[in-house]
C-alpha cells in the first residue's frame, strides 16, 4: 500500500466514524426527545421482555437501543458510544453492516438470558456488543487493528465491562452479559482485509 492509498483509506475512515456518530447517535438522541415531548414515556414500553412473544418484545430486540429511562442514562451511553464508535469506525471495514448484526445479536441474547419480569432499554447492550466484537476479533481473529484498540482502550475497556458485569439495581446485567457475548462470538469469527481499490 503506497502513500496515496493509505491516504485514501484514511480519510475513508475518517468519513465512517462521522457517518457511524449520525447511524447512532441521532435516533438514540431523536427518539429520546420524542419520547420525552411527543410519545410521553410510551415508547420506553417496547424494551426487551425477555422470552416475551408479543410484538412490543420484538420490537425491543431490534430497537431498544433508542429507549433510554432519563437524561443521564442517555448520555452516559452516550459518551461510551462516542469512544467505541471512533476505534471501530477507524477499523471496521463494513461498519454499518456489523452495527445492525451487534444490535440484533445483543437484543436477541438478552430476550434469550434475561429475565422474564424485566424491561431491558438502554445502548448499554450495543456498547458491549461492540466492545466484545473488538476484543473477539483481536484474540480470536486475530485483526490487528482491534488488538491496538484493546491495548490503548484496555482500560477503559476493563473499567466497563467490570461495572457493567456487576448486578445493580436498575442496570440491566443480562443485556451487559448478552451483549458481550453476542459481541465475542461474532468478532470471533470475523474476517478483515485492509484493502483499497485501485486509484487512478
Amino acid at each position: 500500500m503506497n502513500g496515496q492509498q493509505l491516504f485514501s483509506l484514511i480519510m475513508a475512515r475518517v468519513k465512517q466514524v462521522i457517518g457511524l456518530y449520525a447511524f447512532v447517535l441521532m435516533p438514540m438522541w431523536g427518539m429520546f426527545f420524542l419520547n420525552e415531548t411527543v410519545f410521553f414515556g410510551i415508547w420506553n414500553v417496547f424494551g426487551i421482555v425477555p422470552r416475551a412473544l408479543d410484538v412490543g418484545s420484538m420490537i425491543g430486540i431490534v430497537a431498544s437501543w433508542t429507549m433510554h429511562g432519563n437524561f443521564s442514562h442517555l448520555l452516559g451511553n452516550t459518551i461510551t458510544l462516542l469512544q467505541i464508535l471512533f476505534l471501530f469506525g477507524l477499523f471496521e471495514k463494513n461498519a454499518y453492516r456489523t452495527v445492525i448484526k451487534l444490535v440484533i445479536a445483543s437484543g436477541l441474547v438478552t430476550w434469550v438470558i434475561g429475565s422474564p419480569h424485566s424491561i431491558n432499554i438502554g445502548a448499554s447492550g450495543l456498547c458491549f456488543a461492540m466492545i466484545g466484537y473488538m476484543i473477539g476479533g483481536a484474540v480470536f481473529a486475530r485483526r490487528w487493528g482491534y488488538l491496538l484498540a484493546c491495548i490503548v482502550m484496555g482500560t477503559g475497556y476493563w473499567l466497563i465491562i467490570k461495572q457493567g458485569l456487576m448486578p445493580q439495581q436498575g442496570i440491566s446485567f443480562a443485556a451487559h452479559f448478552g451483549g458481550l457475548c453476542a459481541g465475542l462470538l461474532l468478532g470471533a469469527n470475523s474476517k478483515h482485509t485492509y484493502q483499497v481499490g485501485s486509484i487512478r
